[in-house]
């Protein structure tokens, strides 16, 4: 049964993580003021998508041992995210001072990069094979709340 809405939240994350590659390879260059605005806002907002939508209907969908593997995984990555959070301020100040390109900020940067591949490779093609319709409906509700925000 086709869904209600066009409105595909798990595509649309998945082309915010597209950009916020983009914007990883800008931090601390000319354009780096779009970057940090980037990470300040909206890439924030995908994390929590995931964490507070997306993990909890994975874990749901599933049943059993797979259910308990799936807590590791979106346990591992909530941790992840909330250590790139913690951190951002400091890289967000080195990277407001000049000459402050600091090996903490390529560490950073890469720490993300890896975060997005797992939430991209192995999450979110998840999601999208085993999410039912209410669940991607709430998804939805909560990207549009988010980004209505903005």
């Amino acid at each position: 049964m086709p869904r209600p809405s066009e409105f595909d939240p798990l595509a649309l994350l998945l082309a915010g993580h597209k950009q916020t590659r983009q914007q990883l390879g800008v931090l601390g260059s000319a354009n780096g003021a779009q970057a940090i605005t980037w990470f300040d806002h909206t890439a924030s907002q995908q994390r929590e998508i995931l964490e507070s939508g997306v993990f909890p209907a994975l874990i749901e969908s599933m049943a059993g041992s797979d259910a308990v593997c799936l807590k590791g995984m979106t346990r591992g990555l909530t941790e992840q995210s909330h250590v790139l959070a913690h951190q951002w301020p400091a890289i967000r100040q080195a990277l407001q001072t000049p000459g402050q390109n600091s090996e903490a900020t390529q560490r950073w940067i890469q720490d993300y990069l890896t975060y997005l591949q797992c939430a991209d490779e192995d999450l979110l093609p998840m999601a999208q094979r085993l999410l039912d319709d209410a669940a991607l409906q709430d998804i939805e509700a909560r990207y549009t709340q988010a980004f209505a925000q903005s």
